[in-house]
């Protein structure tokens, strides 16, 4: 499954520590999908070679106005 990670992640298990940047788009296990789902951290883009019906995550960080700026 390729999922979209939306926040930065690290996972610890038996391969190692492996960490994961916003914005990349990767193909993962079933094990290691249902982690980075579960820490909210990716979103599912596709599944077994389809376009997921879900809407994608946006890949470009927001921006934040300055604290003095009016809203």
């Amino acid at each position: 499954m390729k999922l979209l990670i939306i926040r930065p992640a690290v996972l610890a298990g038996e391969g190692g520590v492996r960490s994961f940047a916003p914005g990349l788009v990767l193909d993962v296990d079933a094990a290691t999908t249902r982690q980075l789902i579960a820490q909210q951290v990716g979103v599912a883009v596709e599944q077994d070679g389809h376009a997921d019906s879900q809407p994608q995550a946006n890949a470009t960080p927001r921006r934040r106005n300055p604290p003095d700026a009016a809203p």
